[in-house]
């Protein structure tokens, strides 16, 4: 009665694990264009390269490390995350906003 219960973990450590999704793209505009990145890859990467007296290029991809502080140029900077299309454009600082917003909204309804 209990060995298909056995076969759980087997079937669990055997099957394929979905790949991370990022948004990939070289340019200064439309950035929205989702990939699957390939098995290893961790992160999905945002980098902003403004050189002086240029326009503001945004490189985003998938990656297998996140650049440290000391990596970055003065003039680019660099984001990193782990979850499915979390490289797109929404600003997180806004989600964060909406957020308190929402609470603030529900204690003062009580």
């Amino acid at each position: 009665m209990r060995t298909p219960l056995l076969w759980l973990p087997l079937l669990l450590i055997t099957w394929p694990a979905q790949a991370l999704q990022c948004h990939e793209c070289s340019a200064t505009k439309d950035c929205f264009q989702p990939v699957s990145c390939v098995a290893q890859t961790r992160y999905c990467l945002t980098t902003w390269n403004r050189p002086p007296g240029q326009e503001t290029i945004v490189i985003k991809s998938c990656a297998y490390t996140c650049p440290g502080f000391q990596e970055s140029l003065s003039y680019s900077r660099a984001s990193c995350c782990n979850t499915d299309l979390c490289n797109s454009a929404v600003s997180h600082s806004v989600s964060w906003g909406v957020l308190a917003f929402s609470l603030l909204a529900a204690y003062l309804s009580r």
